[in-house]
């Protein structure tokens, strides 16, 4: 790589690239299956920067594509380690030259693929691979059969970002010591940098997945690309610059109603099954997906399918890609369940429910059999 390249590459980081002593892998969400009880909180596995950065430079880290937004320059890897399942890490790659941004802007999600570099670190919270080669691999097939309405084009908020001094969102990821978070707003995936004030850090710590929450912000100094978002506090203003609207954890183990689209999760590298899932519309767009389980009886279980699939099928238009999953705007279900949700980390909570509270409300020649439960 010539010099030019390499200057560009380190402006583009924004930072001095540090490498990280240690990962701390939390084990991906339960690959759920009939009859399983609910999941506890993934364990935690230490793994050495030197081997993974070993990896990198040597036979390449082997995983799957989580995202790539090349509007804006954002690319998300998973890291699978070939000791178990349970152990896995989201990077970010930082392409290192023109053709290795081209090869990471045609992946695909799931899409298997191998990457070469070294590991570094740009923002706290989050390590990044500086991605000098890329090994596209297997395309990931949902197999979804249905006329799919496609997302709209990823945008680049930064000019809209700019001008916003408050944000509502919804929370997709944390980092352990609170340094940095992932939110979910207008339907993209932001990455959030926290500052360094030990109150401030441990609030955002004890944040959950799906929480809603509302914070003043600004625009990072960097890196400039992809845009992040700074958690601004106020030195005048002795209050916590970050106010939590509506808790997910609040809801663990009280019994509720949903009602909304029906939702698939198809199988993929991290499902070793498809689930069913109801949509929970909230104020501004921060929805939430419930998944649909009896943990305790896999023939009731197996109705609930039934029924659900029924319901899937009964039209082949509306059928929404909604990024890691697909909503069916024209199927809506009402179900009622008592809330599992123990782990922060946890990617959707889930409605603990049997066929009979499990309701088909549209279309309506569908509701009969919804409610035959026996």
């Amino acid at each position: 790589m010539g010099r030019g390249v390499e200057l560009q590459a380190r402006r583009a980081l924004g930072v001095a690239l540090a490498v990280l002593p240690t990962l701390l892998v939390l084990g991906a969400p339960a690959a759920m299956g009939q009859g399983a009880a609910p999941a506890p909180a993934p364990a935690k596995v230490a793994i050495p920067v030197t081997d993974l950065d070993l990896l990198a430079s040597t036979t390449g880290l082997k995983g799957t594509m989580h995202g790539a937004k090349p509007v804006s320059g954002t690319y998300v890897f998973t890291w699978w380690s070939p000791k178990g399942f349970f152990e896995n890490l989201n990077l970010s790659l930082v392409p290192t030259t023109p053709e290795v941004e081209r090869q990471l802007a045609g992946l695909e999600r799931h899409q298997a693929v191998v990457v070469w570099g070294k590991l570094v670190r740009v923002t706290p919270g989050q390590t990044h691979v500086r991605v000098d080669r890329v090994q596209p691999g297997e395309k990931w097939s949902p197999g979804v059969t249905a006329e799919v309405i496609p997302r709209k084009p990823s945008e680049d908020l930064t000019r809209k970002l700019a001008r916003k001094k408050r944000v509502d969102a919804l929370v997709h990821a944390v980092a352990e010591d609170g340094s940095a978070l992932a939110i979910e707003y207008a339907d993209e995936v932001l990455p959030v940098q926290v500052p360094p004030t030990e109150a401030l850090r441990k609030q955002v710590a004890g944040l959950y997945r799906g929480d809603r929450i509302r914070f003043r912000c600004s625009l990072a100094k960097y890196p400039v690309r992809p845009a992040h978002l700074l958690i601004a506090a106020d030195p005048k203003d002795t209050r916590s610059p970050l106010d939590v609207l509506d808790a997910i954890h609040d809801q663990h183990e009280h019994e509720r109603t949903v009602e909304g689209d029906l939702v698939l999760f198809p199988k993929s590298p991290v499902l070793n099954r498809s689930i069913w899932g109801v949509e929970e519309r909230g104020p501004g767009g921060l929805n939430r997906y419930f998944t649909i389980f009896n943990f305790d009886d896999a023939k009731d279980q197996a109705k609930i399918d039934s029924v659900l699939q029924a319901a899937w099928d009964s039209s082949a238009k509306g059928v929404k890609d909604a990024r890691n999953k697909y909503v069916h705007t024209r199927v809506r279900v009402r179900v009622t369940g008592k809330v599992n949700n123990p782990a922060a980390n946890q990617a959707n909570p889930t409605l603990v429910t049997h066929a009979a509270q499990v309701e088909v409300t549209r279309p309506r020649h569908l509701r009969p059999a919804s409610n035959a439960a026996e």
